[in-house]
């Protein structure tokens, strides 16, 4: 049998086969002093600056190297444990990603961080990884409570300061008290951009921290400016579209998403990296609110022709959201509601029940709106159990989508059968959820807004003033939105 030493040896060299990273890729201005050789600590910051831009795949190859260079590096491990654990994208880490994060802080135990800084960081990754902690809400609290840890000890120094602004963001909560926590993190990134203007991670964080309706236009001054700090890292090309999405600011978005889809062609390996699917969703989106509907078909079409995409909760959302956007967006229901419930075969899709929900959402919701009331039930169904599994998952943010699609559906369905007041009633209901938990990182907006179909909705009854009103609503949360600027001419 091979000893446990080569087997890490080979195993580091099948992850560092792509290690030649193109230097646009790896955004400057990242300096992290470790106690690893020199050679090591280079590769360090490279790492760090990728992890910084959310390029996980690369930022865990550039790690591997590193140990490879300097085998008693403990920073190497701790950022090989950092990129597979993702915090601020949803639905946690899959089994292999754990796997190799686990094997990660397994090594750190056994190597010596070399100086208080590097102990402090080694520490907040331990805590994620800990044994005694089973969900990953639960493992993500314990690493950012470490990670603040690590600012506190060590104030002066930028990494430090700008990972504790991304442990915040990570467990900030839903709903008005987030936007206050975002809004402080938000404060503390502006004092350090004034510092250190190029550092990626100060950059990337404040766009996370001020995507959100009320704070979108603090956002636009890192939108402007964080794709020329890695030109060509896929991640740092889509995120300045989150900020330009909140302001409807359509062009832009598509152009930043295309760049970024190309990037993440050109970077992936045998497996499409989520990133490209993930700006292909945005771009959808964008031509579809500029009125574009054929070059969004044509992406999707693209999309879907391809077999081998990374299977993550962000690959399978975008997967599963744009080819019903394209029905949605255009009221075709009778086409929603002829939807196969297959997906994508390249996700196993029992794995993000969330994302098998839009499918029924939109076959319930478009069987509904064109008069099938039987499909639309069966649709209600499908729904509530998923619900179900959700609520036992403890997605909980899930869960309540979950619950406002039931509740359109169903407002549909009682639409189609004369009950206005209680087809009224479940719209607003759904309106009013949605409207409170707020939209996903992962989505540049909801399939269709429950608070729009509501405007629909009052508008079928002859309500053309609380019509308005609702349209005019839904344009405050997504403003140049195609179907509710069309709806109020």
């Amino acid at each position: 049998m091979l000893n446990q030493n080569l087997r890490y040896s080979i195993a580091l060299a099948a992850l560092t086969a792509s290690a030649a990273i193109p230097g646009a890729v790896i955004a400057k201005n990242v300096d992290l002093p470790t106690t690893c050789t020199a050679e090591a600590d280079a590769v360090v910051d490279e790492g760090l600056s990728l992890l910084h831009n959310m390029m996980y795949i690369a930022a865990e190859a550039a790690f591997n190297r590193a140990a490879l260079a300097d085998p008693k590096c403990a920073m190497a491990d701790w950022g090989v444990a950092m990129a597979n654990f993702h915090p601020l994208w949803p639905g946690g880490p899959v089994k292999a990603e754990t796997q190799r994060g686990q094997d990660a802080a397994q090594r750190l135990t056994s190597k010596a961080a070399g100086n208080a800084l590097e102990q402090s960081f080694v520490d907040a990754v331990v805590a994620f990884y800990a044994p005694e902690h089973e969900t990953y809400p639960a493992r993500l609290a314990a690493w950012a409570a470490a990670q603040n840890t690590a600012y506190d000890q060590n104030p002066d120094n930028l990494d430090a300061a700008a990972l504790a602004a991304l442990a915040r963001l990570a467990t900030a909560p839903r709903g008005p008290k987030g936007v206050a926590v975002k809004a402080e993190v938000g404060g503390l990134l502006d004092n350090l951009h004034s510092s250190a203007p190029d550092h990626p991670g100060v950059i990337h964080y404040a766009i996370h921290a001020y995507d959100n309706p009320p704070l979108k236009d603090r956002g636009v001054p890192y939108a402007k400016i964080y794709d020329q700090s890695a030109p060509e890292a896929a991640h740092a090309l889509h995120m300045p579209a989150h900020i330009f999405t909140r302001t409807g600011d359509w062009s832009k978005s598509v152009d930043l998403n295309r760049r970024s889809a190309q990037a993440a062609l050109t970077h992936s390996g045998d497996t499409i990296q989520t990133h490209y699917v993930h700006a292909i969703d945005y771009m959808v989106y964008g031509y579809l609110q500029l009125s574009q509907p054929e070059k969004a078909i044509a992406l999707v079409d693209e999309m879907l022709a391809i077999n081998n995409h990374q299977v993550s909760f962000g690959g399978a959302y975008a997967l599963a959201a744009s080819p019903v956007r394209l029905l949605l967006e255009q009221d075709k229901w009778a086409e929603a509601a002829a939807l196969s419930p297959g997906l994508h075969p390249s996700i196993p899709w029992e794995k993000f029940p969330q994302t098998v929900a839009m499918r029924w959402f939109a076959k319930g919701i478009g069987a509904a709106r064109s008069n099938d009331v039987a499909t639309a039930r069966a649709a209600v169904g499908k729904l509530n159990k998923l619900h179900e599994e959700l609520i036992a998952r403890k997605q909980d943010y899930w869960a309540k989508l979950t619950e406002a699609q039931i509740l359109s559906v169903e407002a549909w369905i009682e639409f189609a059968e004369g009950n206005e007041d209680l087809a009224v009633l479940h719209q607003t209901k759904a309106a009013d959820i949605e409207d409170k938990i707020g939209k996903s990182p992962v989505t540049p907006g909801h399939i269709i807004p429950a608070r729009e179909l509501l405007g629909d909705l009052l508008m079928m009854l002859g309500r053309t003033d609380a019509a308005a009103g609702a349209y005019r609503a839904t344009l405050s949360q997504s403003p140049n939105r195609a179907r509710s600027l069309a709806a109020l001419k």
